[in-house]
């Protein structure tokens, strides 16, 4: 005959499901936290004829690249019959400043206000790279300013955003400049598809 098997006490299951977890962890030593280094980059550039790379000011002050695709982008003024995103456009977008979730993680622009007239005009530089002109005064921009401009026009010009690129407003001409910034090195967020 089979012996049937006996309940058992709850407290007996109690004890065994309290017991293993702390039985199992005998004779590990408690560690510390091991740093493994930075976090993994990855280079993200937009598609050419429609993604677009502006910088902003992060809340601690510093440029914060932000991909935003042409769907993306509030009305500007710009060439409808060109291929790709115009330096045009792109500044004026610049100057629009973040949308609302870019203003929600922080960013700012920091730039004055564009005229809703005026237009960045676009020539090549005798001495190579770009001259754009902008319709305001350059004396209004802050080195990080000069340095938001200077990094979106060279992102719009060449997808490494090495091209030289000389400023001319209403008031003055800075020398050519280039973007100083490393956006290659894993500074540039993801874009996500939806809100």
């Amino acid at each position: 005959m089979r012996r049937r098997p006996r309940p058992r006490p709850p407290a007996l299951v109690a004890l065994s499901a309290l017991a293993a977890p702390v039985l199992g962890g005998c004779g590990v030593p408690e560690t510390d936290v091991i740093a493994a280094g930075a976090p993994a980059t990855v280079e993200v550039y937009p598609y050419p004829p429609t993604g677009i790379v502006l910088f902003f000011r992060s809340p601690e002050g510093r440029l914060m690249p932000v991909i935003r695709f042409a769907d993306e982008a509030p009305d500007v003024p710009g060439p409808g019959d060109s291929p790709g995103v115009s330096t045009q456009q792109t500044v004026a977008e610049l100057f629009v400043g973040p949308l609302e979730n870019e203003r929600e993680a922080g960013l700012v622009d920091g730039l004055p206000e564009f005229p809703f007239e005026g237009i960045a005009r676009t020539a090549p530089y005798r001495d190579g790279g770009v001259e754009v002109t902008l319709p305001i005064d350059l004396r209004d921009l802050d080195d990080l300013g000069v340095r938001q401009v200077v990094c979106t026009i060279a992102f719009t010009e060449d997808a490494e955003g090495r091209t030289p690129v000389r400023l001319r407003g209403i008031d003055t001409a800075l020398p050519p400049a280039v973007c100083d910034v490393d956006a290659d090195a894993g500074g540039l967020p993801v874009p996500t598809d939806g809100p």
